[in-house]
């Protein structure tokens, strides 16, 4: 197998980071919200992430395609919301122009820290988002904070590690998700009917017209229950739910993440994640675009406002000066 390389490159005019490693490709647009517009491994002809078709689609439709971190997930509806340090009045950024959605930074360039070939052959890019006192969100969310996503890529596949450090005087709300646009299929010669998608989930939330908690958790239909079995078509017809996450057996462990397979080439792309990822939001737009959304959250939509304790929400304040960390890893399991 070939050495591991890092190269800065062109995704299409958008200045990027290609990383080489273990028979794997990551290419990360760092100049437009870190997003990863490209996981794949060459030789077999797997493509696993929605990559768009050109710099100007990155930009204008990035949380659509491959992998764009959000802070925080999904909608503040109104834009508004309190803590018991201070009242929070958001930007009003969703489509519609009358909710916050999905935050600043998966648009926004994003400063390398360093890049390099590990010892062990792995690649490694360190990518940062330096918000402080002039940053462009401190108006409306008045913190200082520092967020950092490290990328190792090894034959083990992708593995990914966020630290966010809260460097203002006053306790900080925290709700961290991503967009995982894959795409369906992502074997060059797979159809699309072959596919099937398994995901950790535990509770469904029952929704507002506007895709957010009413505070009720429902029991898993009979249709969903099979997410955590054998798994569910990811494309044909248009899904979008929400869940909470609870973990399944798989190959003997415990297990939270999604699975999803080319069942007529016994080849899954396997997307780990750390428990604190305690929310799912599954979407596929209209079922016929050929790609599907399992995205991990930290928060339940909308979750400083849902009327319950933050252990369900997943609700949370880091402390000044506390760092918060958590990991999710992509791998391929071939035949």
């Amino acid at each position: 197998m070939s050495q591991a390389s890092i190269q800065y490159v062109l995704f299409d005019d958008v200045p990027s980071i290609q990383l080489d490693a273990g028979g794997y490709r990551a290419v990360i647009a760092y100049a437009v919200g870190s997003n990863m517009v490209e996981l794949s491994r060459p030789a077999e002809g797997l493509s696993f992430l929605r990559t768009p078709d050109n710099g100007e689609l990155l930009r204008q439709k990035s949380q659509r395609y491959g992998l764009p971190p959000l802070f925080p997930p999904n909608r503040i509806i109104d834009g508004k919301f309190s803590t018991p340090y201070r009242d929070y009045v958001l930007p009003l950024n969703s489509s519609d122009g009358a909710h916050f959605m999905h935050g600043i930074l998966h648009k926004r360039p994003w400063r390398i820290e360093s890049e390099k070939v590990l010892e062990n052959g792995a690649a490694e890019v360190v990518l940062v988002m330096d918000m402080g006192k002039d940053g462009e969100m401190y108006p409306y969310f008045p913190h200082e904070f520092t967020y950092e996503l490290t990328y190792t890529l090894s034959e083990q596949g992708l593995h990914q590690l966020v630290r966010i450090t809260n460097h203002s005087h006053e306790p900080m709300p925290l709700g961290v998700g991503f967009h995982t646009a894959l795409r369906v299929p992502f074997h060059k010669e797979g159809r699309e009917e072959d596919y099937r998608l398994a995901i950790s989930v535990g509770e469904e939330w029952d929704l507002t017209p506007l895709f957010v908690s009413t505070g009720k958790l429902l029991p898993l239909s009979e249709a969903d229950r099979a997410l955590r079995e054998e798994g569910i078509a990811p494309t044909g017809e248009p899904y979008a739910k929400h869940f909470t996450s609870s973990a399944v057996e798989r190959n003997g462990k415990p297990f939270t993440g999604a699975v999803m397979k080319d069942t007529a080439r016994n080849i899954s792309l396997v997307y780990e994640v750390d428990p604190q990822y305690g929310h799912w939001t599954v979407w596929n737009d209209d079922g016929k675009s050929g790609f599907t959304c399992p995205e991990p959250q930290t928060w339940t939509n909308n979750a400083p406002n849902v009327p319950l304790p933050g252990e369900v929400t997943g609700f949370r304040l880091l402390e000044p000066g506390a760092t918060w960390s958590a990991w999710t890893k992509l791998s391929a399991e071939l035949s």
